[in-house]
């Protein structure tokens, strides 16, 4: 695991980090994506617990294969909410020119960014929850992913990756 340095921030323990995974996704201006612990539950953040050291070991770990299921999770979510996407275009009388074709986990490049990786103190068999939120070109608010280890919990709006909520109904009621 990469040297890191943590600091006390408005939420929680905060740092910088790089995850060679998302190199290629990433533009020169979000090289290096925020990290923090707690979520929404930023109390909960404010110390590095040892849950939160195994969390961070996977992270960086078994990136490529997160990866690959954000992304999945993300072109399944797309392919869902396209409709949805372009009758918002219409009714708000922006142009469709700014909603990508996004058929494959490929079209996806350059298309997002990852911005922060947010660390859940919710865990399931002995790993934490992990939120990833990204900038997206479609949406100014953003996408938000939640994962269990490879498994996408839910993907949504920018919010699905910090909310401790999601990840205790994931723990009562497995996707």
């Amino acid at each position: 695991m990469p040297q890191l340095s943590l600091t006390a921030g408005e939420y929680g323990l905060e740092g910088e980090i790089s995850l060679s995974a998302w190199e290629n996704w990433q533009t020169k201006e979000t090289d290096r994506i925020r990290l923090d612990f707690g979520g929404d539950r930023i109390d909960q953040g404010q110390e590095l617990t040892e849950s939160y050291r195994k969390a961070l070991a996977y992270l960086f770990a078994d990136q490529e294969a997160v990866k690959v299921a954000i992304l999945s999770g993300i072109l399944c979510f797309f392919a869902q909410q396209e409709q949805a996407l372009l009758s918002d275009a219409v009714e708000e009388d922006f142009g469709l020119d700014c909603l990508p074709h996004i058929r494959e986990i490929e079209d996806l490049m350059g298309e997002i960014w990852l911005e922060e990786v947010h660390i859940l103190p919710v865990e399931r068999d002995g790993l934490c929850y992990i939120g990833y939120a990204f900038r997206c070109r479609w949406d100014e608010e953003g996408l938000g992913v939640m994962t269990c280890g490879r498994r996408v919990v839910e993907t949504g709006g920018r919010d699905t990756s910090l909310l401790c909520w999601l990840a205790e109904d994931d723990l009562e009621h497995p996707h």
